[in-house]
């Protein structure tokens, strides 16, 4: 329960920290004279721009949750790779989709979602590859000091 709760924690910061530096990022590439923390059709649905950067906010934070808490998943040592790699993948897309779409970062539609859909698979694998390859990196690295330890 411990580590749930410092995991939770940890990934709403990380995902906050992350909102607000991609937001920046965007008002700035788009030259805006106004922070957006969002898209200008999200500031929209708000009376008050301070209230959009709140709610943007909180759904940074939540994002950060999700993929902060589908990451314990590569815990579960009794399941098979496949098995948590796609159990990872349901929870990182069905969490993180309808925030995105509340953050008002694709209308919702067919086009969009699908859209959506292809660039968050190629980068899921894309993430997942990277991390296999620095993982056998490390493993090859432990198997070597293991080799040379046992030479000695």
């Amino acid at each position: 329960m411990k580590t749930i709760i410092k995991t939770s924690l940890y990934g709403m910061q990380l995902g906050v920290i992350f909102g607000l530096f991609w937001s920046l990022v965007f008002s700035y590439s788009f030259n805006a004279n106004t922070y957006y923390a969002s898209s200008p059709v999200f500031y929209e649905n708000f009376s008050r721009p301070l209230n959009a950067v709140l709610v943007s906010i909180i759904l940074w934070g939540a994002m950060g949750l999700v993929f902060s808490l589908g990451s314990l998943i590569f815990t579960f040592e009794n399941w098979s790779l496949l098995k948590r790699t796609v159990v990872n993948f349901i929870i990182y897309y069905c969490g993180f989709t309808p925030l995105a779409i509340l953050a008002g970062w694709f209308p919702l539609n067919g086009y969009w979602l699908i859209t959506f859909t292809l660039i968050f698979i190629g980068i899921y694998i894309a993430i997942w590859c990277l991390n296999a390859i620095n993982t056998r990196k490390q493993i090859t690295k432990i198997n070597q000091s293991i080799k040379n330890n046992k030479q000695l």
